[in-house]
Parts: C-alpha cells; structure tokens; sequence
C-alpha cells in the first residue's frame, strides 16, 4: 500500500442518518412503544462504516490504496480507542462506588471491551442482547463497537488481496457481495426460532454482511466519482424519488419491526441493509434533496457526536435507572438522563474526540496531563484537573478489576436453586443426554446460574413455609400440574400447602420451547376437572407456533396462564400474546400477575424478577382464587 494520505469529500447529509440511527437506538433503549425497531439503528452504522472505510481508503483509478496500514490503523485507534476507554473506566468507576453488585460481572466485560472483543465474550458467556436479569452491563452496548474494530483490522488487508487478485472492482464488487449473502445465510442457518437471537446477534460472522454491503456499495458506487454533472433531469427526479421511499422503509422498519419475528433474521435484517445501502447511495449524489434536508444543522450536530452519545447512553441509561424500572420508563427519568447524555457526548466530542484525532496522543498528554510542579501554578483550570482525575479514576479502575474493592450484595442467582419437582417423579424427555445438557446450557438467563447448582425441592415441609396464606380443604379439581419457570421455583412451596397434591415442575430459565417438549410428561392432566397452570414468558418471547403446540398438550383440561412483570423489553409482547390466547379460548384462563405486580417493586429481590416473601403471597393468592372462581 501507498503511503498517500485520506481523501474523501465531507458529505453533511450523512450526519443526518447518523442522527436518525442513533436516535432509533436509544428510543428503542429506553423501551419506547414506537421504536421496537430501533435496534435496526446499529444495522444503518454497519452499512455506513462499511461503505465510508471502504471509500477513503480505496484508489479513484488503479488497484493501490490510497493509505497506509499503519496510517489507517492509527486514524482508527484515534477516532474510537480514546472516548470508548475513558467511557469503561469512568462507568467502571461509577459501579465501584455506587453499584458494586456489577462488579462480578462487570470485570470481565470491561476486559472484553477494552480490547474490543465484548461481542464473542457475550456469546460464549450466554449473555443476552435481549436478557439478562437484574440490572445489565453498562458496557453491553460496546458489542457493535467490538465488530467495527474486529473489521477495521481485517477488511484493509482483504481489500488489498482483493485488488490484486482480481484487478477489477467490478469482480471485486460481487465476490464482496457473495461474501455478504454467505454471512446473511449463516445467520439465518444458526437462528432458532423462539430461542435467545443472541449468537446470531452478536456474532462477528452473522453481522458481517451488513459491513460487506456498505463495502460493496462502495465499489459500485464510489463516493469519489459522484458529479451532478452525469445524470439527466430524469434520472434526477428518480434519485430522489427512491431516496425518501429507502428513508420511509427505515422509519417504518423502526416503528413496526421487533427483535421477535423470525422473518428479521432470515433475510430481513439483509433486506434491511440493502435498503440502507441505496439510502445512503442516494444521499451521497450531489443532487440530493434529501441529502440537502439531512444536512439540517441540528441533525449534524447530533450525527457528528453521535459516536459520544451512542457510548454513553447505555451505561447512563443502566446505572440511573432502578431495576424496577426497566422496561416500564419513567419518563421524567429519560428527560434527565437524555440531557446528560448530550451533555456528556459533547464533552467527550470536544476534549476527547476531536484533540485526539487532530494532534495525536503525545500532544494531547502533553497538552492536558503535566506533572512538573515547578509548572503547576500556571496551568490553567482544567488543566490541573485532568492532570489530578485522570490518575485518580485509572487507579480505582485497576484497584476494581483486580478485585481490591469487595463486591456488594449480589443477585442471589448463585445460590438459587434452578430446579423444583413437588409430588411428580423426575420427567424422562425425549433428549438424550447431550441435548439435556445443551439444553441446559443455551437457556440460563444469567451467568451466575450455573448447571451445577440444580436443587430438588420434593414436598417441603408445613413449618418450613411462613406464607400466610390459609391451606385449601377442598380441592374442585382431580389434579392439578404447575409448569413454569424461575417464578415457579419461588411460588412451588405455598402451592403445596394450598393444594397437597399438585404437582409443581419449575426450572430456572426455563422458556416456552422447553416447556412444549416437557408436556408429553404431564398428558395425564390433560382431561376434564383437571388444571394446568403455566407460568412462562419471563425469560422471553416465544413464538405462536409454539404457544398453541403447549396449549393443544392441555385441550381437555382447564389452562390457567399466568402473564409477566419483568423488567424488560418482552414483557409487553409476552402479555400481548397470552392474553390473546385467553381470548381465544373459553378453557383459558389468564392470570394478571402483570397488573398485581407493576407498581409494587417490594415484591421482588434485587434483581426485580425473584420473589420476595411478599411477592410469593400474592402471586399465590392470585393463582388460588382463579382456580376457586372456575370451580
């Protein structure tokens, strides 16, 4: 490679999409109704990078680049290593202080992250993009972070090979775009519906295609070769036509799309791109109106922080928000929280981002850390600050990873038992021995809940539950079976001593998919004068399919379904859905722990999804007087 230096023309309409990407994300951070699909916002970032990298970088004629390696490596580690480290320890910091239940997990994220591989530590710790219980990492949002890096390192190199092999961009171009529907297709080869997105997710080789086919996009439309001198009145008038059906597809996609339809990982997220792609072809071209409009001053300014805003805003976000909280915004706490994010971005963006990338590293130490004291008195202000915090924040965050500072109260999830059978002998399933324990691997809803803590509860003793609740003489129904998940695990007890014979079969963890595979265990209480209680959907959505499979296991027996108050974004798709179920049904019944449980945070442990002692009592009171009313 050449040792020639970055050229590229500055296009302000592209900080408009940055604004509008980044914005969708933290609406659908926040948990806003109208922006389910603002998650998408990461997939514009991907195809912008791919295509902005791939235009500065590659020659207007010839097969040699225009930069460096070593060049362009160094531009990289500048734009994006300085803010996204200050951000780990500051929020490392903050946790120490004020959060130091996170310190357990949090070490090892912040490990991950500072050396930009948080998205395969989340995959091979069972970390869910969509989970996790209590409050979440303040340093998840850095997966994405994590990819671009992973790109700018490799894509260079592959670019050049790629050149020299085919001489061509033309040939390249479709190599490149092939490589992006391999990507596409292993995604939707991996994905599972019903279950944890968060493989395919996270994965580097998953969400590779959206950077390829901003890569692509860019030897077939390069940036460098765009005139307004080239296209004629109609093909103008085309250009823009296409270019605010592309936006309308994105502002849709943000308001309608979920991370729940199967459709989104096989093949939706990759038309979700391409459609990105000829929106920023579009704006890109001179005569774009809607590059004009995007060009808008306070757009340009939100999208030329938006790298500041979009590191801050999740661990803002998690660290100033309660547990109980999440999933059910307040919104007085977001107004504030938005406005320290601004702030915050713009401070990084001033005194972090810019001085950086502008003068180097040697200069911006020399310009704002000094520690002579014969020059001490007359620096300036913040000058003396920095050169006081920096060292201060950098010894509490290596005095917090090496495990000085004790952790507080953790969730109790290490000690908590993940199993309970009450009055039923051990279910044998249809898995063989490695799929049990594949089974019980894939679907643990934290990293603390090991396979090796499984308990059995078997008929606990009268003295040993202290919930006031008053046993049931008479039982209406022959039987009753109780199946559900970590909740059940908390309630399984004070069931027992209403009902002496019900049997309870909880797992922690345990989500609608396993549960359609465990009901051939319990077909005996599918008949009349027979209950089913299913509690199910804290760990997640499921999809019809599989909710009408579970139900049909129960058709001749009164079904009683308990809906969820859990601290995330599912929470109201699950209810959505077994509601709808009830509706449909007259042996359903739904239970509406949801509404019992909103706005009484008492009721739950730390980590706002186990019981309290209270929580238990009421959440068995709801259960017995549904089944008393049906009798």
């Amino acid at each position: 490679m050449s040792g020639k230096s970055l050229n590229h023309r500055y296009i302000p309409g592209l900080d408009g999409i940055r604004a509008l990407a980044v914005l969708a994300v933290i609406a659908y951070h926040f948990n806003f109704n109208w922006a389910r699909g603002g998650f998408l916002g990461v997939d514009i970032f991907f195809v912008l990078s791919g295509y902005l990298i791939t235009s500065t970088i590659l020659p207007v004629k010839g097969n040699q680049l225009t930069v460096s390696l070593k060049k362009f490596w160094i531009g990289r580690f500048r734009r994006l290593l300085p803010a996204a480290y200050v951000m780990i320890v500051i929020s490392f910091v903050w946790a120490t202080l004020f959060h130091k239940e996170l310190l357990h997990t949090l070490r090892g994220d912040a490990l991950s992250s500072i050396f930009y591989s948080s998205n395969w530590w989340f995959i091979f710790h069972k970390l869910s993009y969509f989970d996790s219980f209590g409050s979440p990492s303040p340093l998840k949002n850095l997966w994405s972070l994590a990819i671009e890096e992973q790109f700018y390192l490799i894509w260079p190199l592959l670019l050049m090979i790629g050149l020299y092999i085919f001489q061509k961009q033309s040939k390249l171009a479709k190599v490149v775009f092939i490589g992006a529907i391999c990507s596409a297709l292993v995604m939707a080869i991996l994905y599972e519906p019903g279950a944890d997105p968060s493989r395919v997710y996270y994965g580097t080789d998953t969400r590779c295609f959206e950077l390829l086919i901003g890569c692509w996009l860019a030897l077939v439309w390069p940036m460098k070769r765009l005139s307004a001198q080239k296209l004629s009145t109609n093909h103008v008038k085309k250009l823009n036509s296409l270019s605010f059906i592309t936006l309308m597809i994105f502002l849709v996609s943000i308001v309608y799309v979920d991370e729940y339809q199967p459709f989104l990982y096989r093949g939706g997220m990759f038309l979700f791109c391409l459609n990105a792609a000829v929106l920023i072809a579009c704006i890109c071209h001179p005569v774009s109106i809607l590059g004009k409009l995007l060009a808008w001053r306070p757009l340009c300014w939100i999208g030329s922080r938006s790298y500041g805003i979009y590191l801050w805003h999740y661990p803002v976000m998690v660290l100033g928000t309660p547990i109980h909280e999440i999933g059910n915004p307040s919104y007085w706490r977001v107004a504030l929280q938005i406005v320290l994010i601004v702030m915050i971005a713009e401070l990084s963006y001033r005194f972090i981002e810019m001085p950086i990338r502008k003068e180097g590293f040697r200069a911006y130490y020399g310009k704002y850390f000094v520690f002579n004291k014969n020059k001490w008195g007359s620096l300036s202000f913040s000058r003396k600050i920095s050169t006081v915090m920096a060292p201060l924040f950098l010894l509490m965050f290596f005095t917090g990873m090496t495990g000085v500072v004790g952790e507080g109260q953790q969730s109790a999830s290490s000690s908590y038992p993940t199993n309970i059978k009450i009055n039923g002998d051990e279910p044998t399933t249809n898995l063989n021995e490695h799929d049990q324990q594949s089974e019980l691997s894939t679907n643990e809803p934290s990293k603390e809940e090991k396979v090796e803590d499984v308990q059995q509860i078997e008929t606990p003793k009268q003295e040993e539950n202290d919930v006031n609740i008053v046993p049931e003489q008479d039982e209406f129904y022959r039987g009753i079976v109780a199946i559900g998940d970590s909740l059940m695990i908390d309630i399984g007890p004070s069931l027992h001593t209403i009902y002496p014979t019900i049997t309870v079969d909880g797992k922690i963890g345990r989500q609608v998919s396993q549960a359609v595979k465990l009901a051939p265990n319990y077909a005996s209480f599918n008949q009349p004068n027979h209950a089913v209680i299913l509690q199910l959907g804290t760990n997640g959505y499921f999809t019809n399919d599989q909710m009408d499979t579970l139900l049909a296991a129960f058709s001749n027996a009164d079904i009683y379904l308990v809906n969820t108050r859990v601290p995330r974004s599912w929470e109201a798709k699950v209810n959505e859905a077994l509601q709808q179920k009830a509706q449909e049904h007259e042996h359903i019944t739904l239970i509406d722990w949801h509404a019992a449980a909103l706005n009484h945070p008492e009721y739950f442990a730390p980590d706002g999804v186990h019981l309290e002692k209270k929580g238990v009592e009421v959440l068995t009171n709801l259960i017995q007087q549904s089944l008393n009313k049906k009798n």
